[in-house]
């Protein structure tokens, strides 16, 4: 059995796919499998890994999107640990050996999330050094909850089987659903936090703004849903935790929107999460941000003159 299940769901991105097997295929830990799930693609994606032989397991499915995808690898997973890595991103050759120090050092925690950095070219990571590892640890997701450092979820090995107790991620295209993930893992024993180094290059398509902004509303509006139908664990104990989490994520999209000039999505997001920031109280956004929004359109208005 290997210690890591590396789970790539891919669509339609046969050339950036080879790149980023060669980066899973360059690792210095060889203790893994390679499970790669074709969502469905009509490019030549099924040939470009034909060519690879044994050294990928294809599972194919119907187009379903990236969540159902990840758990056709979580059910196929022969791994201790799955490592969850998109088609277009690149792992560095020590990524895998620095998941596993973390887990040998600190008690094989279920879940363990690491840095990453944004590219546009592959270029770009050869500023990126290898440093020691250092981690911070912690009871459970959870216990992170007051940590400010910018959370990276799509960086994650997770223990497999608590993915499956779980039942993996949720099967609606939305963004965010590892994010959603990690809050359905919030009490599961053990979470590690990998400082450095750098695990993971998250490389950055020119894309919709509008399209991006209306996925990051989604994302957090699925959240606060979940959260008030009560469907994360840790019952009134740890709300104060999820709360502080859910909102400070909430808050940080609100204004970014409004920055976008998309008030109509910070809005919503700000009336969803009232209920949530009276109870907490975060009484600076709940009486500055409308008069943000309002002082923002004005200007708009001012300037469009």
């Amino acid at each position: 059995m290997p210690f890591f299940s590396v789970v790539i769901p891919t669509y339609n991105r046969a050339r950036l796919l080879e790149r980023t097997l060669a980066s899973v295929f360059a690792q210095e830990e060889r203790d893994y499998e390679v499970l790669v799930v074709d969502d469905g693609s009509t490019d030549d994606t099924l040939e470009v890994l034909s060519r690879l032989g044994e050294r990928v397991r294809v599972l194919q499915q119907v187009n379903a999107g990236p969540g159902v995808a990840r758990n056709r690898g979580i059910e196929a997973a022969r791994g201790a640990y799955v490592v969850f890595l998109d088609s277009d991103d690149l792992w560095f050759p020590w990524t895998l050996s620095s998941y596993r120090q973390v887990l040998e050092e600190h008690g094989s925690p279920t879940v363990v999330m690491g840095t990453s950095v944004t590219f546009r070219d592959e270029s770009e990571l050869a500023r990126v050094v290898r440093e020691p590892v250092r981690a911070s640890p912690f009871a459970d997701y959870l216990a992170s909850a007051l940590d400010r450092t910018p959370r990276t979820a799509c960086v994650l090995a997770v223990r497999t089987e608590a993915l499956r107790k779980v039942e993996g991620f949720t099967p609606l295209r939305i963004v965010a659903e590892d994010y959603d993930l990690l809050f359905r893992l919030g009490t599961e024993r053990g979470f590690a936090w990998v400082r450095s180094p750098v695990m993971v290059g998250y490389r950055q398509h020119h894309g919709s703004e509008s399209t991006m902004l209306e996925s990051a509303h989604q994302g957090m509006a699925y959240q606060l849903m979940q959260e008030r139908l009560g469907r994360y664990p840790g019952g009134p104990e740890r709300r104060r935790e999820r709360l502080e989490m859910l909102l400070y994520a909430t808050r940080h999209v609100s204004h970014v929107m409004v920055d976008h000039q998309r008030m109509d999505l910070a809005l919503d997001l700000y009336w969803r999460g009232l209920p949530f920031h009276r109870e907490v109280p975060r009484w600076r956004y709940l009486l500055g941000f409308l008069p943000k929004v309002a002082a923002r359109r004005l200007a708009h208005v001012v300037r469009s003159r």
